[in-house]
């Protein structure tokens, strides 16, 4: 009896990319994820208003929008050998055992490709002199700067940069930013406008990132099941998943005014 691979598609479709996961805090083009790249338009600029125009043409301007590219990459997990899969395939908790490893594993990769999206603008280290709570001031002051929009202004911290935030914080300061968090969305408090999320590790000499939803691009693929009955090799079914994932933002001078240019936006 072959596998139905749609029920597996499924189950580990339901857990990739959860809601409480900071990948998903963008702008999503996954409906265009089948194509190799997804090309999107980046406004760089803004046009002149005039209050009370007293002098008529108005200066014709020529439009500098570029486009963006999100490039897709594939993520293909190794084999994972299915024993009794008959058995299996009846269970929903059996199945899950399975299914709960390749979306974990697939979440990993992909979460690591969106930090690098990230972090290749929005990242930085902290000095062990150097405070948490300042740096996210810092960082609540430059979105300001970029006339970025109140909401969706979001910073992961690695564990130790968290602890670090939890013992400079006055018990009033912690209850506040304790208040906000909401398990559902994977924000784990909020100070000065920041939505702060929490990684154990985020990358090497990364301790945090910052940037807002305006600014950062993802798509996802449609997950695929590969499947062998009775691998000779193997005594039994094997089964492995891929899936499609690209995430882009624009270099920093692109950034501000909730993604048009504007003074830098969050970068340091």
């Amino acid at each position: 009896m072959a596998l139905n691979k749609e029920i597996w598609v499924e189950d580990i479709k339901e857990q990739l990319l959860p809601d409480n996961t900071f990948v998903t805090k963008g702008t999503d083009y996954s409906a265009f994820a089948d194509n190799h790249q997804i090309h999107i338009p980046v406004e760089t600029g803004l046009i002149n208003v005039e209050k009370d125009r007293s002098v008529l043409p108005g200066t014709v301007t020529t439009s500098d929008d570029t486009e963006a590219v999100i490039t897709m990459h594939h993520f293909t997990t190794d084999p994972v050998r299915v024993y009794n899969p008959e058995d299996v395939e009846l269970s929903y908790d059996k199945r899950r055992v399975i299914t709960e490893k390749i979306a974990k594993s697939l979440n990993q990769k992909i979460a690591t490709e969106a930090i690098t999206a990230i972090a290749a603008y929005k990242g930085g280290a902290i000095a062990a002199t150097a405070k948490v709570l300042d740096i996210l001031r810092e960082q609540a002051q430059a979105f300001d700067e970029g006339d970025y929009p109140e909401t969706d202004r979001y910073v992961v911290l690695s564990a130790a940069a968290y602890a670090k935030l939890l013992k400079e914080l006055t018990d009033t300061q912690t209850n506040a930013f304790l208040a906000c968090a909401d398990a559902e969305t994977g924000v784990i408090g909020n100070i000065f406008g920041l939505n702060i999320m929490k990684r154990s590790t985020i990358a090497d000499n990364v301790a945090y990132i910052a940037w807002h939803k305006s600014d950062y691009n993802f798509a996802l693929g449609d997950v695929e099941i590969y499947t062998q009955e009775n691998a000779p090799e193997y005594y039994g079914t094997v089964i492995s998943a891929s899936a499609r994932f690209g995430a882009y933002l624009p270099p920093v001078e692109q950034q501000g005014n909730g993604g048009n240019e504007g003074q830098g936006g969050a970068g340091d």
